[in-house]
Parts: structure tokens; sequence; C-alpha cells
């Protein structure tokens, strides 16, 4: 599946390369395809409030290999210690597990600790993408 990015992408707005933008964009859409789910487009404002959010100090609370979401997000955050190229794949890797619970409760356990980046990238609600990174913490945030 070829999707372009529905605005320019801009290393500018976010650290994340073009190429990797546009790799992200591609895969989440595999993804939502499968699932039934309308493709969605990077957006640069939403690019630039996850890359804020990744280089602020409390994304990573304790240091390298924590991470905190941001406390005022609307919408959904998926966040991975990963880099920007790895970090869909370990998210999307999490569909086994969304297959195997049949309840797909946001408020369960299985959203908070199994499956909840895989659901985040294939709700349907959601039509824009942006992400943003630093060393040790990857931030892709989605948004209606």
């Amino acid at each position: 599946m070829s999707t372009m990015l529905a605005t320019s992408a801009s290393a500018a707005v976010s650290s994340i390369s073009p190429s990797d933008q546009q790799a992200i964009v591609n895969e989440t859409n595999a993804l939502r395809e499968q699932a039934g789910a309308p493709p969605l487009s990077w957006d640069d404002g939403v690019a630039a409030a996850a890359q804020s959010w990744a280089d602020n100090p409390l994304s990573t609370p304790n240091g390298p290999g924590s991470l905190g979401h941001s406390p005022s997000f609307n919408g959904a955050e998926n966040m991975s210690t990963a880099g920007p190229a790895a970090a869909t794949g370990q998210w999307a890797a999490e569909k086994s597990k969304y297959d195997a619970d049949p309840n797909h409760d946001p408020n369960s356990s299985g959203y908070k600790t199994q499956w909840g980046h895989y659901w985040n990238m294939i709700q349907s609600r959601f039509t824009k993408i942006g992400c943003g990174a630093r060393s040790g913490v990857t931030v892709c945030q989605y948004r209606p």
C-alpha cells in the first residue's frame, strides 16, 4: 500500500526524517486497512506536539527506559524506547494479543498492558498522526 503524506513532511517540525515519517504512515495504514479503518495522514501540528513531549524530560521520568505519557494530550498516544523506524512494528506486534482478547475494552488491563498501542493505531476515529523522537523515546500521537 502506498500512501502519500497529506502535508509536506518537515524535519523542522519533528526530528523524525521524512522517509521515516512516510514509513510510519504506510505501516500504520496497512494495519488500518486490515482492520477496516480508513487511512490516516501525517499532520505537522500533531508531530510538533509529539516532538514537544518527546523533548520534555517528563517523557522519560526515571531516565532511559522509563516512559511517561503526556498529561495534557487529547487523543491517543503511543510511546516506545525503540527508535522511530522500529516503534511502529513493535506496536503492530500487539495484534495477536488484541485478537485473543474478545472484549477490546480500552479500560481493561489488556489495553493498558498488552494491546493498547495496536488499538490506538487502528481506531477509525483517528485521521491524523504525528510523531517525534529523541534518544531513548519515540512518541506518536493520533487525533481525529
